[in-house]
């Protein structure tokens, strides 16, 4: 028995945007007898435009894209050209199914443990004009048509249209079973040791007219559970307004926080949290004394406790500040949504009805492992935040509009209703014992130089963490290792105490964390907040190559590494520190490389010369990345940034500080697919320039790291033995 038929909401020429059964496409796919094709004028789109007005949906979706999303250089090159056509049709295949992009999808990766069928995913269109230079591509989601289940089951369709209203009862209902399931069921969501509540909590009460007042939690028994908030607090002029905690209105705060007085962001929090039934509720802004330094440090510090003890913590992504909120969904945002009707031709009408096409984005790819999952969305660019989605135990997501969640166990989607994603990434896991077999492959593999050490695997993951956190921003530039603290003490409790956490690298690891590299949009914070061999010496995105996944082999003896805490927190603000060791160093002279402009974003775009007694002149003996000098790449109005090696040729006085043997990637093996590395045998090191009036003890010399080398052959290789074996200090 089929559902009744659905009136038609498209004009003729669009009804070849129905999917066939019997073919495997569209109607009017490229390969069949009359490919569907539409061609109109920018801006106005007179034909698209009459047709959108006479009720056609496809033709009102497509005049949005047109208009809404298409990028900005491709409608500036509309705009000053004389030719203004633009031409859409349909891409081969026009549907495209899940099973065709499993490669991509983790959600679907079948190592990983999920299962479920093959069915449409999204509807893409190819979009041309003689104003550009190439096609653009966009693509609709298929989504299931409420009603017309048979429809979605014949096509595979797992996507369902969000609910409109947060606080609708199914949508809460929903979140609630989500999190009372992890709860109940899910052992390794439950927080081993023992628990600490935050020193001061929200109390939101247990009705709508309940007035939120601040409270101390030592009135409260510790297993309490309370929600934290993960959010961004905005630019200054959204931050200036905002309602906080100081010493000054400290009492204020105790007696009685009317919700009207709080902004958007934290106003919806605490209805969430009423709607939840979770009476206690922790906002930074409220929870810390602002201009109290000593209490501040003290909250920061534990700031890993308040998230990974939070029964719940919630991500406000729909918006860039305290004022945002994010309750309410935009009803545009995703444009017109399009009913197309379906009738089977394989089960011979027995199933027929209709689906949405929809440019609202989905997020059924996101990965839970991956803590930038949120990509695009300001709270994901923020530093603070990225410690904060780390350390908890469950975390709820608002994106402006859909909404995650995610435990140590599994994530949920609220649009999809193949319910249940177990490839985690179980944090609290992999941060509760010191041994790389906890590790996914995925994080833990290479070869290392301490192969015995279990360690190693926890080492590549604070790597790789660090080379997310360099992207993201800061407001004050000296919260650098503040924003990272409780992260660094969950790692440090994994790590054991024999490797101790000095300006964001672990002893252990020493070595290989100086041989980091500055990639985009690198600049110098305002003032000192770490020693040079620190990545946190610089803001933006830096990190390691997988090259150092792969073995690496010291040949430097390090004496002494000290760091100078500027308060009690020992993984907080630094205000000096320095390393003493001892390693070969050879005067260097750089030169841009021949190949720089050609190899779009990397860094390593100098030439390191060395004067060799077997040859004429200079000989290239290395490849540099300064860290004052970003690579090329795409910016974010879209343009692109070319490399500006200028520096280069006024930098004066570098020597080649030579640390270790690392390897070179050789290559996939052509039956396996996997990389292939070299051995340990190619030299590798940073460059450093003398601080001149400074001496170390015992009339040592005193550098600082202006940059990083590497070697790629035997030949440049063999150069650097040899020269003489120094004691020194990089400050």
């Amino acid at each position: 028995m089929s559902e009744a038929n659905p009136t038609s909401t498209l004009c003729e020429e669009c009804l070849g945007m129905s999917f066939d059964d019997a073919a495997g496409d569209a109607y009017g796919a490229p390969a069949s007898k009359t490919p569907w094709k539409r061609t109109d004028t920018y801006p106005d789109l007179p034909i698209l435009s009459a047709s959108a007005d006479a009720c056609c949906t496809f033709c009102k979706y497509l005049c949005f894209l047109i208009r809404e999303t298409l990028p900005l250089r491709l409608a500036n090159a509309l705009i000053v050209a004389t030719d203004k056509r633009i031409t859409v049709e349909l891409a081969s295949p026009a549907y495209v199914r899940r099973s065709d992009v499993t490669v991509h999808a983790s959600d679907l990766a079948r190592e990983l443990g999920h299962h479920e069928t093959d069915g449409l995913y999204w509807l893409e269109l190819v979009l041309r004009s003689p104003a550009w230079p190439a096609m653009w591509r966009a693509k609709a989601m298929v989504y299931q048509h409420e009603g017309y289940e048979s429809v979605s089951r014949s096509l595979g369709i797992s996507l369902r249209i969000p609910a409109s209203e947060v606080l609708d009862q199914a949508c809460i209902g929903r979140l609630r079973g989500w999190l009372q399931t992890c709860t109940n069921e899910h052992p390794r969501c439950q927080v081993s040791g023992a628990r600490r509540l935050p020193t001061r909590l929200i109390d939101v009460g247990t009705t709508t007219t309940s007035i939120p007042k601040l409270i101390a939690s030592s009135s409260l028994a510790t297993s309490a559970p309370y929600i934290a908030l993960s959010y961004c607090w905005g630019p200054p002029s959204a931050t200036a307004p905002q309602l906080t905690t100081t010493t000054a209105t400290l009492a204020d705060r105790q007696a009685g926080i009317p919700t009207s007085t709080l902004p958007a962001t934290h106003r919806d929090f605490v209805v969430l949290a009423r709607r939840l039934a979770l009476r206690y509720v922790w906002i930074d802004a409220l929870c810390i004394i602002q201009d109290d330094a000593v209490d501040w440090e003290n909250e920061a510090a534990s700031m890993f406790a308040v998230y990974r003890h939070a029964h719940l913590t919630v991500v406000a992504a729909a918006g860039d500040s305290c004022n945002s909120g994010f309750l309410s969904r935009s009803a545009t945002a995703s444009g017109p949504r399009v009913m197309v009707p379906f009738r089977s031709k394989k089960q011979r009408g027995r199933v027929s009805g209709s689906y949405l096409l929809s440019h609202l984005p989905e997020r059924r790819t996101w990965d839970a492992n991956n803590p930038a999952h949120l990509h695009g969305c300001a709270w994901a660019s923020r530093a603070w935040t990225f410690q904060e989605d780390i350390m908890s135990t469950r975390v709820l997501y608002f994106s402006n509009v859909t909404s995650f969640f995610r435990c140590q166990t599994e994530r949920r989607l609220e649009h999809g209703t193949a319910a249940v994603h177990t490839n985690v990434c179980g944090w609290h896991d992999m941060l509760s014992a010191p041994s790389a077999s906890v590790l996914p492959s995925s994080v833990a593999g290479g070869e290392d130089d301490t192969a015995s050490d279990p360690k190693s695997g926890l080492y590549k993951l604070w790597r790789a963490l660090v080379n997310e956190y360099g992207r993201r921003s800061l407001t004050v530039a000296n919260d650098k290792f503040p924003a990272m603290s409780g992260l660094a003490r969950s790692f440090a409790s994994a790590v054991g105490g024999d490797s101790e956490y000095v300006a964001g690298i672990w002893r252990g690891d020493l070595v290989r964390g100086m041989l980091w590299a500055t990639a985009h949009d690198v600049s110098s914070p305002p003032a000192w907040r770490a020693p040079s061999w620190s990545w946190a010496a610089w803001q933006g995105e830096l990190g390691w190559g997988e090259v150092y996944s792969q073995a690496v082999l010291s040949r430097c003896t390090i004496h002494e590494v000290e760091v100078v805490p500027s308060g009690t927190d020992p993984f907080g603000k630094l205000k000096g520190g320095h390393i003493t060791l001892s390693a070969s160093l050879c005067p260097v002279i750089l030169r841009p490389a021949d190949r720089a402009d050609q190899d779009d974003g990397d860094s390593f775009a100098a030439d390191v010369m060395m004067d060799n007694d077997n040859a004429c002149g200079l000989i290239v003996a290395a490849r540099a990345s300064m860290d004052a000098i970003t690579s090329s790449g795409l910016k974010m109005d879209g343009t692109w940034k070319p490399i500006d090696m200028r520096p280069v040729a006024s930098l004066a006085g570098i020597s080649a500080l030579f640390l270790a043997l690392t390897c070179v990637y050789l290559g996939e093996d052509e039956e396996t697919g996997e990389l292939q590395y070299s051995a340990p045998s190619f030299p590798a090191g940073i460059l450093v320039t003398k601080v001149t009036g400074q001496l170390g003890g015992a009339g040592m010399s005193v550098y600082r790291r202006v940059g990083v080398f590497i070697t790629e052959t035997s030949e440049q290789a063999n150069l650097w033995v040899g020269h003489p074996y120094i004691q020194l200090k990089i400050i």
